[in-house]
C-alpha cells in the first residue's frame, strides 16, 4: 500500500512539470494550419500571437483571409481534409521555437487541368457553373487526387504557457 501511495505522490509531482496535457508548437502548428485551409478563421486567430493580435483585430483578420463565396468555402475544406503534415524538425530554445514542416495538398492546378480541360458540356445545358462546381466536388471526393508537397518554417512564441504562432504581420 505504502508503493502505492508513493507512486502516486511521485505521478502528482511530476506530471505538471513534465508538461503532461499542454501542446507541444508543432501540434499547434498544425492545428493553426489545418484552420487556416479550412476558412475557420475564428479559430485560427486564436492561434496567432499577442504581438500579431496587436497589429491586426479579428475582424480584420477574417475579412483579409476569407474566402467569401460559400462553394470556395467547400471546396477549401474538402481540399484541407485532404492535406497531411509532416513535421521534419522542431527546435525549441527557451520560450521560442522553429517548425520546419511539410504540408502535401490537392496540386489544384492539374486537379483543375483534369476536370476542366476537357470539359465543355452539352451545348443544352441550363447551369454549366454549378455543372462544373459538381465535378470538382466530385473529383476531390474520389481520393486519387494529384498532390504536390510544400516545406515551409514557422515561429512559434510562448505565451502564458501555451504556443502561439508568430507571423509578424
Amino acid at each position: 500500500m505504502r508503493k502505492i501511495t508513493t507512486t502516486i505522490l511521485i505521478l502528482l509531482i511530476t506530471i505538471p512539470i513534465s508538461g503532461f496535457g499542454k501542446e507541444a508548437p508543432d501540434q499547434v502548428l498544425i492545428k493553426y494550419l489545418k484552420s487556416l485551409y479550412s476558412n475557420n478563421l475564428k479559430k485560427t486567430y486564436s492561434y496567432i500571437s499577442k504581438a500579431d493580435k496587436n497589429t491586426v483585430s479579428r475582424n480584420e483578420f477574417i475579412i483579409q483571409n476569407s474566402l467569401g463565396d460559400p462553394f470556395t468555402q467547400e471546396i477549401a475544406k474538402t481540399v484541407s481534409s485532404l492535406r497531411k503534415y509532416k513535421v521534419k524538425e522542431t527546435i525549441i530554445k527557451d520560450e521560442n521555437a522553429t517548425v520546419d514542416i511539410i504540408v502535401t495538398s490537392p496540386d489544384m492546378s492539374k486537379v483543375l487541368g483534369e476536370i476542366f480541360g476537357p470539359f465543355h458540356g452539352p451545348k443544352n445545358m441550363k447551369n454549366p457553373q454549378e455543372a462544373a462546381r459538381y465535378m470538382l466536388k466530385q473529383y476531390l471526393k474520389k481520393g486519387n487526387v494529384p498532390m504536390v508537397k510544400e516545406r515551409g518554417t514557422f515561429t512559434l512564441v510562448k505565451e502564458e504557457g501555451k504556443w502561439k504562432v508568430l507571423l509578424n504581420l
